[in-house]
């Protein structure tokens, strides 16, 4: 659900990108705060894993519908991370894309980073937890809060782009329930693969490293050791190489609603993206799949060295509690 240039106003993009770097802004004092020097590192590796995941559409065929949905990761990060390291790793994620891939607007970047970091980290932490809350078995509890959270914060921002286009488009060019009964009804089955591949993520991290899951996420004292932290990079950049290029061709639930609703001439093409569309133009001419898993790769690699350059802009103190033993 990447919002392109030209799709809102740009007092709408103002309001909301105020909103998200007030957001951002308050999540890096809380990451401060937190004094945790691994909390970065994992950072890092998340963000990175989520850029792959997010390269990877997966087709509807399945309920006959002809778009693709990806992951957004923002309930991921939230469970992970907690909601502040979170809300950062997503705008991380979001920010590669915008500036090296054109996968989103700059304009509208604060837009994306409320949708899927705020509502995504945010709320989806806030949701989870409250239902974690209510099971005595941990990973039980963990999986049907971030189920029911993915499900419900891809809702809640496909909603929230209905309205904010509400304010961006006439009432003559766009009809708010229609356009708003189409991306739901999209999104409500997109929402079910978000919350499936969260699921096998935070599986996959169970198995691994329990104690990442085990501890409050609000504040988290795990450390990632190096052997996880290479096999989370490892697995992001296997996903650039071997999921990635076979990915849905469909449009997403977004582009879908946008073509139907006749506002696709409202959007404007970056002047940004040197990687656009996720290719190295001139490999892409002549091995179309190695190309999309080296553009993959050089997004996993910058998501990466912007976290870790992040780390060593924000002052933290050694992890108190731990050890990294690998």
């Amino acid at each position: 659900m990447h919002i392109p240039d030209g799709l809102l106003e740009p007092e709408v993009c103002l309001v909301t990108g105020a909103a998200a770097a007030t957001a951002v802004g308050y999540s890096l004092h809380k990451v401060k705060q937190q004094r945790n020097d691994r909390l970065i590192p994992l950072t890092g590796v998340t963000a990175a894993l989520i850029f792959a995941g997010q390269m990877v559409n997966f087709p509807l065929a399945v309920f006959s519908l002809p778009v693709s949905g990806h992951l957004m990761g923002g309930v991921l990060a939230g469970v992970l991370l907690g909601p502040w390291a979170g809300c950062l790793a997503m705008t991380l994620v979001l920010l590669v894309q915008a500036l090296l891939f054109s996968d989103g607007g700059i304009l509208a970047l604060g837009a994306n980073v409320l949708h899927m970091g705020v509502v995504g980290a945010w709320g989806g932490y806030a949701c989870s937890v409250a239902i974690k809350n209510g099971f005595q078995d941990n990973w039980k509890g963990t999986a049907a809060g971030a189920i029911t959270a993915s499900w419900l914060t891809v809702m809640f921002a496909a909603l929230l782009l209905c309205v904010e286009l509400y304010f961006s488009v006439s009432p003559s060019e766009f009809s708010f329930g229609r356009f708003a009964a189409l991306m739901l009804s999209l999104h409500a089955v997109i929402g079910i693969g978000e919350a499936f591949i969260t699921l096998f993520v935070l599986k996959a991290v169970s198995q691994q490293r329990p104690d990442l899951l085990a501890l409050p996420a609000a504040a988290p004292t795990a450390i990632p050791s190096r052997r996880f932290a290479l096999t989370t990079l490892g697995c992001a950049l296997a996903v650039t190489f071997l999921l990635a290029p076979w990915a849905s061709a469909s449009p997403d639930g977004l582009e879908a609603a946008v073509e139907q609703q006749g506002l696709a001439e409202r959007q404007s093409i970056s002047l940004f993206g040197l990687l656009s569309d996720y290719e190295i133009p001139w490999v892409s001419a002549h091995w179309e799949a190695l190309s999309v898993g080296l553009a993959g790769a050089a997004g996993v690699i910058a998501v990466w060295m912007l976290a870790l350059l992040l780390g060593r802009l924000i002052p933290l103190q050694p992890a108190l509690s731990g050890a990294d033993g690998e």
